[in-house]
């Protein structure tokens, strides 16, 4: 006998209450446009280091997301939204969550990140060696 209903009408004016207050407070956040001195300061040598890239291939990753970013290829929405998701892993797996989390949005996207290299085959097939020695015959 001590639990009071609440009206339905009362639980969903509550309820949408609630949606249009939280949807008030986040929408100008989205709807805020990229501000050019963030970019400055978002520098290929703050996200090598917030990344921890260690090897000579991920500070060359790092330095071409920046130049991608700089000349308008990438857009910087999808490399910060990556990046601040990154940050939150432990250090040995930042740059590997990064770069496969930026990959991924790339590639919705339809931007095309790094460019594969043609594989050129070779004149001789790879099976046959002149070293092989065939002991059937």
């Amino acid at each position: 006998m001590g639990h009071v209903l609440i009206p339905l009408k009362i639980v969903i004016l509550r309820q949408l209450f609630c949606f249009l207050l939280l949807f008030g407070l986040t929408v100008p956040c989205f709807a805020q446009k990229a501000d050019p001195e963030t970019d400055k300061m978002f520098t290929a040598d703050v996200l090598k280091a917030t990344l921890f890239a260690r090897t000579a291939d991920e500070k060359k990753f790092c330095d071409n997301v920046i130049r991608k970013r700089d000349d308008g290829t990438i857009p910087a929405r999808l490399i910060y939204g990556v990046h601040r998701k990154a940050v939150t892993q432990d250090k040995g797996r930042r740059f590997t969550y990064f770069k496969t989390g930026l990959e991924i949005a790339c590639k919705r996207e339809g931007i095309i990140l790094n460019p594969t290299p043609t594989r050129v085959s070779p004149t001789t097939p790879s099976l046959i060696r002149p070293s092989f020695k065939n002991p059937w015959t």
